[in-house]
């Protein structure tokens, strides 16, 4: 996906860093569980241009994936940042899916071969509010518990690893200084401290490249604060060096934002009376999304979908009627037991 198309200032902000592979070196080697993290071959991480987002969720979420070596196998890092301001319980579910789907890319562009590779999920929540939601899949599949231990044998497995930015103190988030900066960032942002002293911290914003430099405040340029407060803080820095390239940067950037909202301004006065005739097209091209994603999904794991089954997804124009059958194409056995539910 292209940044233009990102219209989140977060998911822009995250690809930017994240991206580069020293980067997320860096903060996979810090962050993830220290019993796994030496099992990986981290001079072989890659970052995989692509992403798994259903259409639904591409406002309050964005992924990376990237490709590392165990011991001579291929296996995949995937980073799912979250940054709606609600947590979903059923985010196991949908992790399940994006799997499935980094599965099928991987058979067909290796049909030969009768293996899967590893996959390890991390999901990054950016809130105000620590999550109370499961980890693992199998605590969303409804049993009684004195008999669940026997079914559960029977029902998909997934286990995620979450990382709460609220529940992380400052100093505790690792990585190199672009990495650090970026997460000190995205945990300050929610409550309003972008422009605080942990976050400007002069000797991590010397460390860090130009490229990095402008993505930051690019980001804070992005979040709206308060212009006078934050050309304040650029003043108040005591590095030589940094202040003057910064304060330019920051104008450059608030300068840019201004003659992007008046061409942006210009443009929607322009297009008001379309504006009708684009949204129903948006809708339209939402549902047709949604309904794909639920036929690929039929398909991918129960192979060839009968035309009645396609006809009658088709023809539903119900968005959270479509959510609920993409979950179920996910979780069923067999194309009959999904027919039931249309």
């Amino acid at each position: 996906m292209a940044e233009d198309d990102i219209h989140q200032p977060n998911d822009k902000f995250v690809k930017a860093t994240f991206s580069v592979p020293d980067n997320a070196r860096a903060f996979f080697q810090s962050h993830l569980p220290a019993h796994l993290a030496p099992f990986f071959d981290w001079e072989s991480l890659r970052h995989i241009p692509s992403t798994f987002i259903a259409p639904q969720f591409a406002a309050s979420e964005s992924d990376l994936l990237f490709s590392v070596g165990i011991r001579n196998r291929k296996a995949y890092v995937y980073l799912l940042f979250e940054h709606q301001s609600t947590e979903d319980p059923r985010m196991a579910l949908r992790l399940l899916g994006y799997i499935v789907q980094i599965w099928q890319r991987f058979v067909r562009e290796n049909p030969q071969s009768t293996k899967l590779p590893a996959v390890f999920p991390l999901v990054l929540a950016q809130g105000k509010r620590p999550w109370k939601t499961s980890t693992k899949l199998e605590d969303l599949i409804d049993l009684p518990s004195d008999i669940a231990e026997h079914f559960l044998p029977w029902q998909p497995a997934l286990l995620f690893h979450l990382m709460e930015l609220v529940r992380i103190p400052y100093e505790k988030l690792h990585g190199n200084p672009s990495g650090i900066l970026a997460l000190r960032a995205l945990k300050a942002e929610p409550f309003d401290e972008l422009l605080s002293e942990v976050v400007w911290d002069e000797p991590l914003l010397q460390r860090i490249s130009e490229d990095a430099l402008e993505h930051f405040l690019r980001y804070i340029v992005d979040a709206d604060v308060d212009e006078s407060l934050f050309l304040q803080r650029i003043h108040s820095l005591q590095s030589p060096p940094l202040t003057p390239h910064t304060m330019t940067l920051a104008e450059r950037l608030i300068q840019r934002g201004k003659n992007e909202g008046i061409s942006e301004g210009m443009s929607q006065g322009m297009s008001q009376g379309m504006s009708e005739g684009l949204s129903k097209g948006r809708f339209e091209g939402q549902l047709h999304a949604m309904r794909s994603a639920i036929l690929r999904a039929l398909e991918l794991k129960h192979g060839q979908v009968a035309r009645g089954v396609a006809e009658a997804v088709a023809s539903i124009t119900d968005e959270p009627t479509l959510q609920n059958l993409h979950d179920r194409a996910i979780l069923s056995s067999s194309i009959e037991e999904f027919a039931q539910h249309l």
